[in-house]
């Protein structure tokens, strides 16, 4: 007879002077908080965004992406905030791990939020509909989504 945890599931990331993650998982959700160390909040300051996304995950160029404007995410990215950016990084890399195990289809869905009235400059709150009934893929894609974040925020410090 196996036991399934009820408890929450929680880790902590600190990637290099870039961003640090604080998650907190639950059986059918993912909270993250992303808080940006640096100055680069959004992606108006990676002018090379889309060609950099287009070389290392051309897919999430193509997700869904749901906004004041209605535009698609391949427009969004260009001027939009990193947390966002993370949350389509992760959702692409989970829907593509999902595939890869077996699956016809996969989707999953987040959302980003954040008030830099009440909080810090550079904090983002991301849900996602997934959670520890995904641990067999979750840890891979963040693993990948970090990776990818890393290369993008560092590609443009380096520039400048």
């Amino acid at each position: 007879m196996s036991q399934l945890s009820l408890s929450p599931i929680s880790q902590d990331y600190l990637v290099e002077n870039l961003f640090s993650l604080a998650i907190m998982q639950k059986t059918n959700s993912t909270k993250i908080v992303l808080q940006a160390l640096s100055n680069q909040i959004d992606t108006a300051h990676l002018p090379s965004i889309v060609d950099q996304l287009q070389r290392h995950l051309p897919s999430v160029l193509l997700t869904t992406c749901f906004n004041d404007e209605n535009l698609p995410f391949l427009v969004e990215v260009k001027k939009t905030e990193i947390g966002h950016l993370f949350e389509h990084i992760l959702l692409d890399y989970l829907c593509q791990l999902k595939i890869a195990k077996g699956y016809n289809s996969a989707v999953f869905s987040g959302r980003t939020r954040w008030n830099w009235i009440k909080e810090p400059r550079g904090k983002f709150h991301i849900r996602l509909n997934c959670g520890t009934k995904d641990a067999d893929i979750f840890p891979l894609a963040i693993e990948k989504t970090i990776a990818l974040m890393k290369t993008l925020l560092l590609l443009q410090l380096q520039k400048s």
